[in-house]
Formats: C-alpha cells, structure tokens, sequence
C-alpha cells in the first residue's frame, strides 16, 4: 500500500509554481507522488482556492491558461486525485472549531476522513492538532 496525503492549498500551489518555498517533509511526499510511489488528495476546495488565487493575480506571471491544464491533468492521474466535496465532510467539519476558517475546516475534514495526513505549513492547522500534519519533520 503505497502513502497517501490530502494537500492543503498553499502546499498544491507552491508544489507547481515554487517548490523551494516546501518544507522538506513536504517535498518527498510531494517528490514521492510525482514519481508515483504516494498519491495525493486534491480536495475540490483547493482547487476552487487555487483558482481564485490566480483569478485575483496573487502568483505573478501565472494565468488561468496555464493553471487550468494542470488542474484538468489530474483529473486522469494516478498520482493526483481530485476528491469531491462530499455532505459527509461537510458535516463532519463544523466540529473542528479550533480552525476558524471554514475552507481550512473543509480540508483539514478531508484528512480525517481519508485517515491521511495533510501538507500543510498553516500553523492554525497545525496548532490544532486535528490530524497529523507533513511539513518540516
């Protein structure tokens, strides 16, 4: 059985447009999964997220042209599965109260459900201790 994560929003954006800015846990699960040795859980509300952060131009020289492609690519992945937003997740996500932002709630809600950590560097997410998290160590 091969590893499996959940990847937060920053984690997805900065494994395509600036990997340097991964901690180094991050990076070999993420270099793991390109070479097809872990999988990665892509949830919906990242990708709605990752959309709106090129739509408001926050990652410079980045255009929905160039996103969408690699969006569209992992819907036939291996590697990278996009995962629905399921009513189960959703219900199961008003009980993480020590994360106040409802899109963090949702992914962290994920992990939990998959029994996968999460790529994350949030230090509200972290803090919380919800689930277990892959950065730095």
């Amino acid at each position: 059985m091969i590893p499996e994560y959940v990847t937060d929003t920053h984690a997805l954006v900065w494994s395509m447009y600036a990997p340097s800015r991964l901690g180094n846990a991050a990076q070999q699960a993420i270099a793991a999964t390109d070479a097809g040795a872990a999988r990665i859980h892509v949830p919906a509300v990242v990708v709605a997220e990752t959309l709106m952060v090129v739509e408001r131009g926050r990652l410079s020289g980045i255009t929905l042209a160039h996103l969408l492609p690699r969006l569209e690519a992992m819907r036939t992945s291996d590697n990278y599965r996009l995962a629905p937003l399921l009513p189960d997740v959703v219900l199961a996500s008003h009980t993480l109260t020590a994360i106040p932002d409802i899109f963090d709630r949702l992914i962290v809600a994920e992990a939990l459900h998959r029994g996968t950590p999460l790529i994350s560097k949030d230090t509200v997410i972290r803090r919380s201790a919800l689930g277990t998290t892959v950065w730095d160590s």
